[in-house]
């Protein structure tokens, strides 16, 4: 199994103007700087919560058929599907009908379960799942303290930004990231 980005979000869950405000900043000659903080901690966030912020498409690839008709999808927070294609062994795809699978909700897991009818001969990496995931299509869907998250992480990169460009960032995590985070913080066994 693995994951790919189809369509990225649209923009980022907080506004240069909002970063702005918080950081107290007037000027507009270090709008890119901020820019590029912003896409950094987001993605540092996303990582670290192991959610998706803002409205994207991603694929989830499959090895193969599974057994049990089962496919766990690995990303949340879960909106839709899109598209279900599956494969044979001389590459032709199949879109499925939504007929063909439903998808269940297993505490925080999502599953789609096919149905018994699909044939298990499919091709290697013969099952793509497309879906739409993350808290909504503007800033203001996502938990606030997810944004809070972000915004810590901005200032403190901000602050210390001649030492470590923003591409290289987190080097280090400003107080009170974690508390925020908590809720959101993957389990990882």
């Amino acid at each position: 199994m693995t994951t790919a980005l189809i369509t990225p979000a649209a923009l980022e869950p907080l506004t240069i103007a909002e970063i702005k405000t918080h950081l107290r900043i007037d000027h507009d000659h270090e709008d890119t700087l901020l820019a590029q903080t912003l896409e950094a901690a987001r993605a540092y966030v996303e990582f670290a919560s192991g959610t998706k912020l803002i409205t994207q498409l991603w694929r989830q690839y499959e090895n193969c058929f599974p057994s049990d008709r089962r496919v766990k999808l690995r990303i949340q927070p879960f909106q839709s599907v899109d598209t279900v294609t599956v494969f044979d062994h001389e590459g032709t795809p199949t879109i499925l009908a939504p007929a063909d699978y439903a998808v269940r909700r297993d505490g925080d897991a999502v599953i789609i379960e096919f149905a018994a009818s699909l044939a298990d001969d499919l091709a290697v990496n013969g099952l793509e799942v497309d879906c739409v995931f993350g808290f909504g299509d503007l800033g203001i869907d996502v938990p606030p303290a997810l944004r809070r998250a972000i915004l810590l992480l901005v200032a403190h990169w901000y602050e210390f930004r001649g030492a470590i460009s923003p591409q290289d960032q987190p080097v280090s995590l400003p107080p009170g990231f974690d508390a925020l985070m908590a809720p959101f913080n993957r389990v990882r066994l």
